[in-house]
């Protein structure tokens, strides 16, 4: 916890370090630090802070900011920012800044999702009437309408649909769904108080889905940046969807036990190497949107919401008695307890010294055996004899590979395959050579 706090500090201190004033009254926050601060991305850091239970710096300015949907001044970049993303993220804002639903600003927001739900799907598009209802769309105008769904019936009806597209479309095998970004956005949308109880099993089979896929989507190592394009008015936008923090973040929200998923684990693991730890960096806490990518506020925000659903999946699951059992069964500073021998991608072969005497006692007799059947045959079969016998040796080398790796978990498993291929090359294979010639 002790660390998780400590990356959680620096991550928000890169975040206020990275504030500017947009020269018209308000502060926010750039995609990077050298774009101009807009309401979107303003928006998206102080849902993050607030997931997070810190305060948002500046408030004031902030809510002047994410007020507007044109960025200041002027000639900061082309188009508003009146979407419905944009209002999505901008009602999200001012619900987390205290703004009630009595605020105009507030009631127009509210009013503009509700005329933009698409009539035939009940999903939203990224921006305007053209193009395909996103998922993005949705489960963010879901997240926004939701503290309000008890002031209107017409907010609980427009809900409804939108909960209602993404089940449909989630036990459907629609290919907007098949991205792990999309399925992360489900399953933390579906999991939602308001909202995990519409739609009874059908919305519980959707969320468990919409997990698998996440899971699925991580274990196979899968990119970690998927794309979405829109337009906003004339202009087009590609949005970059940073798919290793979505996941990491919505699975830990549906379900607080997946923290003890192997899966889960390597993924807050590799999320956290993306995090600058270096002190003289320029961007000393912020996150990098991939290993060869650079930092940016929406990865740092992402990576501040998945911290603090970490922080409270750790601090609602894990209990002393938990931990012991964890440490007693998994520690692997024994060569009894299980421990890795290798693996690929996220997934990793785990055994004990026992098993690793099987597997040896295993191989050698398969190794045994094949030698024999190439001693009793060699006058009749020739030269192939010798390509059994150096076969048999493969499956010999096998055995003591796994059995070292297992009764040596202190050792790294790249030096003893080494010692192992070393001392077979140097030493097994000329004599077996000699044997045979």
């Amino acid at each position: 916890m002790s660390n998780l706090e400590e990356r959680m500090r620096l991550a928000v201190e890169w975040l206020e370090s990275n504030q500017f004033s947009d020269g018209a009254g308000g502060a926010g926050w750039g995609w990077v630090h050298d774009v101009p601060p807009n309401p979107q991305n303003t928006a998206e850091v102080v849902c993050a802070l607030t997931a997070a239970g810190i305060a948002v710096p500046r408030a004031d300015e902030v809510l002047h900011l994410v007020r507007r949907t044109m960025m200041a001044p002027p000639w900061a970049a082309p188009g508003e920012f009146s979407g419905a993303i944009d209002i999505a993220w901008r009602l999200r804002a001012m619900h987390c800044l205290g703004v009630g639903f009595d605020d105009p600003d507030v009631r127009d927001c509210v009013e503009a999702l509700i005329r933009d739900q698409d009539l035939e799907s009940g999903g939203y598009r990224m921006s305007g009437t053209v193009g395909p209802v996103s998922i993005t769309a949705t489960a963010t105008a879901l997240h926004a309408l939701g503290p309000f769904i008890g002031v209107d019936d017409r907010i609980a009806r427009a809900t409804l649909r939108a909960v209602t597209f993404l089940v449909v479309t989630t036990l459907s095998d629609d290919v907007r769904t098949e991205p792990v970004y999309a399925a992360a956005q489900i399953a933390e949308v579906l999991a939602r108080p308001e909202y995990a109880s519409l739609g009874g099993k059908r919305s519980r089979r959707a969320s468990e889905l919409a997990i698998a896929r996440v899971l699925d989507g991580l274990a196979d190592d899968e990119d970690c940046s998927e794309e979405e394009s829109f337009r906003r008015g004339e202009v087009a936008h590609t949005w970059r969807h940073l798919s290793l923090h979505l996941a990491v973040s919505a699975l830990l929200y549906a379900d607080g036990d997946l923290i003890f998923h192997p899966t889960v684990r390597a993924a807050l693991t590799e999320m956290f190497d993306l995090q600058e730890m270096t002190p003289q960096h320029a961007a000393h806490g912020g996150f990098n949107t991939s290993s060869k990518g650079f930092v940016t506020s929406f990865a740092t925000k992402l990576a501040v919401e998945a911290m603090a659903h970490a922080r409270t999946a750790v601090t609602a699951t894990v209990n002393p008695g938990r931990i012991f059992d964890i440490i007693c069964r998994f520690q692997g500073a024994h060569h009894t307890d299980g421990s890795s021998i290798g693996g690929w991608g996220n997934r990793r072969l785990v055994m004990n010294s026992f098993t690793g005497v099987a597997v040896f006692v295993l191989c050698s007799a398969a190794a045994l055996t094949i030698a024999l059947i190439a001693a009793i045959y060699r006058e009749s079969i020739g030269i192939p004899s010798r390509i059994l016998f150096v076969w048999g040796t493969v499956f010999f080398a096998i055995g003591v590979l796994t059995w070292a790796t297992s009764r040596f978990p202190n050792v790294s498993s790249g030096r003893i395959a080494a010692g192992v291929f070393a001392g077979f090359t140097a030493v097994v294979l000329p004599i077996v050579t000699y044997v045979n010639s």
